[in-house]
């Protein structure tokens, strides 16, 4: 199949070749701000560990004989596989059993496709508005599937050391190649998990100021500082207005609510995070229709 006869399907994958980066709660808030708008939103669980679903509290879905790898390989219909949450989201849960498809995905044609002509295209025939994939946390067939299932990422970076360079690698080893023989967007590079430090030389400022100087094009609104306001901070003679406040922030209220196994808007209503993820829901409305 040629790069022509692809377009992307309404959604985006969240995703980075790694774990531990807020993957899942990201992914988790977008789809709750899209089912807030009144769209039909699958959030599709594609961590073969399960940590999106467990946490969710569906350990049973998790753990049961019908599962994801039914209609990905076999063209079993992924819409009996549902559970509807309490907060108006359709979750698609992952399985035990989704080691084994990795592996049978090896020795299957268009092995690649799968995931979009056997999950997310019927989904979107059947009259889901969206579908927000929590992608594997490492390169492989199912990482692979995510990406070109909807052909838009939203990757997420913390405040650890070699974040860049990972995210590089992730350009260099998978981006690139299917956005060159597919197409593959990618709507935002988005710093998780930071403080309130930006006046102080450590890991957070850096990951954001490098995010900025480097990948400008990609980083969202939110996050946006001009270099010049770092260089700022750096100059004893020069002052600044208000040190800026990046990226997605270091909140209780987002670490509890997902322990709780609920999105940030419904733990608390005003926690002043929800307008970032509303902001990269708009991104994959915005681009979806584009």
């Amino acid at each position: 199949m040629s790069a022509d006869e692809f377009e992307g399907l309404p959604g985006a994958a969240v995703s980075l070749l790694k774990g531990g980066v807020g993957k899942s709660t990201i992914a988790l808030n977008i789809a709750d701000r899209l089912a807030a708008r009144g769209y039909e939103t699958v959030l599709l669980d594609l961590d073969k560990d399960g940590h999106m679903t467990t946490q969710l509290g569906y350990d049973d879905a998790y753990d049961r004989d019908a599962n994801l790898g039914d209609a990905l390989i076999d063209g079993e219909d992924p819409e009996d596989l549902l559970i509807e949450t309490d907060f108006g989201v359709h979750l698609l849960p992952s399985s035990n059993e989704l080691e084994n498809v990795e592996t049978r995905l090896k020795d299957e044609r268009f092995a690649d496709v799968k995931l979009r002509r056997n999950v997310v295209d019927p989904l979107i025939q059947n009259g889901y508005d969206y579908v927000i994939i929590d992608a594997a946390g490492g390169r492989g067939k199912l990482s692979d599937n995510a990406l070109i299932a909807v052909q838009r990422v939203i990757i997420p970076l913390i405040p650890r050391a070699g974040s860049i360079n990972g995210l590089n690698k992730m350009i260099e080893r998978q981006i690139s190649p299917i956005r060159q023989n597919i197409g593959l967007d990618i709507l935002a590079v988005t710093p998780n998990m930071i403080r309130e430090t930006m006046g102080q030389r450590n890991e957070h400022r850096t990951l954001v100021e490098n995010l900025n100087r480097e990948f400008g094009s990609f980083v969202p609104e939110y996050a946006r500082v001009d270099p010049e306001i770092f260089d700022a901070l750096d100059d004893s003679g020069r002052t600044i207005d208000s040190i800026p406040k990046p990226g997605i922030r270091e909140r209780t209220a987002i670490s509890r609510a997902f322990k709780q196994g609920m999105p940030v808007s419904e733990f608390d209503e005003d926690c002043d995070q929800i307008p970032n993820f509303d902001h990269l829901a708009d991104l994959v409305e915005e681009h979806s229709h584009a």
